[in-house]
């Protein structure tokens, strides 16, 4: 019922806003992804040994206005529903200036330049979740000044943030960083494409808690991933990244590492990565522009078939405490349109160390219907 009444409101809201978005300057667009996650003890909470639950993952309504002499503003709004309860929350909000030829500027709350997978739309991502490397070591949308610039080889971007304290759960002032990452593609073509980058953070986390906590890429899942916690000072993340692209064929992968500061204490070393690969067995090819994921367009009306497969690791042991855990995932895509998707996601894991259930073990299926008006 939740779900139904969810989809009504954003249904109706969607309707509304096609009709102002055909004013000049002013465009509106929204999405609705639903997920349905199914998995067993690893994942589980408590003491059961398998979990199923059918949720509102996002549903996203978004403004976009071009003012005149270079100037635009993005506004988004997302809400979300499930068994816990439902949210809404602003999302990307920002005001931007175009024509300064050194780089656009922008004022808001955005995803700080951490990382490939972070930065690539949920929308358009092949895996339903984010690798658990990058629900680890990048953070969320943060309030600051952005600083971009891009063209069809390299892409830089440097952000100074601080981190939004949406959840209430700073005990000190609120966490602040400066971000860059910088990418370059010495092959970017229709048929090949390859792509190396590079990012970094410096955080001050003001003396707050630190832990690492990971649901291991099943979104309504129980935190079984976690780190030591304590109280940190500074802690510094480096990433390396990578594309290579051939046709229908596509191999990407990721590495990080965070060094975190203990206030009075010694410093805890993590580590992550993961490495995919998809291919898409309708013979489409996916673009890049300007160091970024395009939409991908079906070439037949009958739509486009894609297979992917993820081997994703995070190591957040370190004396004695915390975990060690590996995700392998299996994939199939449906695109019937640009604008509609089916997924669905098979995944096995494997943990060491910290453990939140007494046979740490099982498998899950998630799966996700997107749609984007």
């Amino acid at each position: 019922m939740i779900l139904y009444r969810a989809y009504l409101l954003f249904l109706a809201l969607a309707v509304v806003g096609s009709t102002v978005a055909a004013k000049e300057r002013l465009e509106l667009s929204a999405r609705l992804l639903v997920d349905a996650d199914y998995y067993e003890s690893f994942w589980s909470r408590g003491d059961d040994n398998s979990n199923a639950e059918l949720y509102l993952r996002n549903a996203r309504i978004e403004v976009e206005y071009d003012f005149p002499a270079g100037w635009e503003a993005v506004l988004q709004v997302d809400a979300e529903a499930n068994s816990d309860g439902s949210d809404v929350d602003l999302g990307t909000t920002y005001l931007r200036y175009t024509q300064w030829k050194f780089a656009d500027i922008t004022l808001g709350k955005m995803k700080e330049p951490l990382g490939l997978e972070r930065n690539t739309s949920s929308a358009k991502r092949m895996i339903i979740e984010g690798a658990m490397m990058t629900r680890a070591f990048t953070p969320g949308k943060s309030w600051g000044v952005h600083l971009f610039n891009a063209n069809k080889r390299r892409r830089w971007a440097l952000a100074a943030v601080v981190e939004d304290d949406q959840d209430n759960d700073y005990k000190e002032d609120s966490r602040t960083a400066l971000t860059g990452r910088y990418t370059w593609s010495p092959i970017n073509t229709k048929e090949q494409t390859l792509q190396v980058g590079a990012s970094a953070s410096i955080r001050d986390w003001n003396k707050n808690r630190f832990r690492i906590r990971s649901r291991a890429e099943i979104d309504s899942a129980d935190t079984v991933v976690r780190s030591a916690e304590f109280i940190a000072d500074q802690q510094a993340v480096a990433g390396l990244e990578g594309v290579w692209r051939d046709g229908s064929l596509q191999v990407q992968g990721e590495y990080m590492f965070t060094r975190v500061e203990e206030v009075d204490g010694p410093d805890w070393d993590y580590s992550g990565y993961y490495i995919m690969g998809s291919y898409l067995l309708t013979g489409e090819q996916r673009q890049f522009k300007k160091g970024e994921f395009r939409s991908l367009k079906p070439l037949a009306a009958s739509g486009a078939w894609e297979l992917v497969a993820r081997y994703s690791y995070l190591d957040v042991r370190e004396r004695g405490l915390g975990s060690k855990a590996a995700v392998y995932t299996l994939g199939v895509n449906y695109y019937y349109r640009r604008d509609l998707k089916l997924m669905l996601a098979f995944l096995h894991p494997d943990i060491s160390g910290s453990v939140r259930h007494d046979d740490p073990d099982g498998n899950a299926v998630s799966m996700r219907l997107q749609y984007l008006f």
